[in-house]
């Protein structure tokens, strides 16, 4: 096997692969929780890391390549911080302030249009699962306001557009989202360090890919036609009485991590401008988090402290922050790893099908194969599987590979479709908030707008921005 060409595989590429299939099927069958312990104890038996020198198995490489990850401590500080902006009322606050401005009285699409807004602005800043059980609470509450109940099209709708926002939002920002994070250390592996991919340029493409997704969300809500009659029950004024003040701790919080945000994305941006900046840059996007908490954590009003660091570190969901390392360590071998040769391999699986045909066209097919995949399967999996399959076959080829990364992301994270489709999902379908039937069609037509929009939009525009 090692000395065959024809094949490319090296003994511990064929482990590597045989520990990856099963671990893979339980990914998807089962859990991500003793899965990911599992997986990395096969890592180090698969022989893809090893001492340099010696040729040894080299179990720390494992550690590292996996919970030492750039990714795992960033999306833990973010899940702090997250704790921080929930617990002193500032989520809740901004969400109010969109719904309770005086337009939208008696404008049922105005309202629609400032909730979704700020599921999907705050969502830049929030992890997915915080943000789901935020919003559907507060929806609840608007909903019960309105005089709507489970099953009537505006409730249905709400509660849709909040899911479509909220898998929206999980790859156009790389803040407290492991997706970005997950594929951004998985370019700068394959690429070995050559490209990277930078939370200001995630971020600007972000924003203008959002953009153009929510206000197509809004046309085909519009075409759905919802039973809004209801609305007319709203009051703009009874609800801004019955909102509670941003405290002393709450308005703390937020201009700390409006400092920390600035210091995260201002670096990538003006590191050849200023050289304090360019210092800042290479200490890369945790820092600035880790200090925020830190400075939150030892702030008290009124005797009390801005973060209870302790309770905090409870509320930090655990499986998906192993996930996301363990997701990041097998990257190494499946990338130009000569110790294992699976991207060798796989070129020669992959060309004679792939090879002859345009990159563009290849890159839009993987797109569809993986929007299709990500809602009935993991979209970690969906976008670390087509990622390894994009570094052989866009070897050489005008897209860039940080370009594809991004657009990948993009595509395995419009999982809005099953009830198991994506992380949140569950809390959206598991309590009856949304069931199958009545959004099959608008989830269909919104998958397919959204495919045209990645595929012919998001992509050149993704190779422009970032490659």
């Amino acid at each position: 096997i090692q000395d065959d060409p024809s094949v490319g595989l090296t003994a511990a590429g064929v482990r590597t692969i045989a520990f990856m299939v099963p671990i893979l099927y339980l990914w998807l069958t089962t859990n991500t929780h003793w899965t990911c312990l599992l997986a990395m104890a096969l890592l180090v038996f698969s022989g893809a890391f090893v001492n340099p020198d010696t040729g040894a198995i080299n179990p720390n490489a494992v550690w590292q390549a996996s919970m030492g990850h750039f990714v795992v401590i960033t999306v833990i500080a973010y899940m702090i911080l997250n704790v921080a902006l929930k617990e002193n009322g500032v989520i809740d606050k901004i969400a109010m302030w969109f719904v309770t401005r005086k337009f939208v009285q008696g404008k049922p699409y105005a309202f629609m249009a400032m909730f979704f807004a700020a599921n999907i602005i705050i969502g830049f800043f929030v992890d997915n699962i915080s943000l789901a059980v935020i919003f559907i609470g507060i929806a609840e509450v608007l909903c019960r306001n309105i005089g709507l109940k489970k099953g009537d099209q505006m409730y249905t709708v709400l509660m849709l557009g909040t899911l479509w926002g909220n898998c929206l939002l999980s790859i156009c920002s790389p803040i407290a989202h492991a997706l970005p994070n997950i594929i951004m250390g998985m370019v700068e592996t394959a690429t070995e360090g050559a490209l990277t991919i930078s939370y200001a340029q995630w971020m600007g493409f972000g924003v203008i890919y959002s953009i153009i997704i929510f206000v197509l969300m809004m046309v085909v809500i519009r075409i759905w036609n919802p039973d809004t009659s209801a609305f007319k029950n709203y009051d703009v004024e009874a609800i801004k009485a019955e909102a509670k003040p941003l405290g002393k701790n709450g308005i703390f919080t937020a201009v700390i991590f409006i400092i920390i945000v600035f210091f995260v994305l201002a670096p990538s941006i003006a590191k050849d401008i200023n050289p304090f900046f360019g210092f800042l840059n290479q200490c890369g996007v945790v820092v600035p988090a880790l200090l925020g908490i830190v400075v939150l954590a030892i702030t008290q009003f009124d005797g009390k402290h801005v973060l209870d660091v302790p309770s905090a570190f409870k509320q930090v969901n655990m499986p998906p922050v192993i996930f996301a390392g363990v997701v990041s360590a097998f990257a190494g071998p499946l990338a130009a790893n000569a110790n294992t040769g699976i991207s060798v391999w796989l070129g020669n699986v992959l060309r004679p099908t792939l090879g002859s045909m345009n990159p563009t066209v290849a890159v839009i097919i993987m797109i569809a194969l993986a929007i299709v995949m990500t809602n009935f399967l993991s979209n970690t999996v969906t976008q670390a599987l087509f990622f390894s399959i994009g570094v052989v076959i866009l070897q050489g080829s005008t897209i860039s590979l940080a370009a594809f990364g991004l657009i990948i992301a993009i595509a395995s994270g419009m999982a809005t479709i099953t009830p198991s489709a994506a992380v949140p999902s569950p809390f959206f379908f598991g309590p009856g908030h949304l069931t199958m039937k009545p959004t099959l069609k608008p989830n269909l037509l919104f998958v397919i707008i959204c495919f045209v929009v990645c595929a012919f939009i998001g992509l050149p525009l993704a190779n422009a921005m970032i490659g």
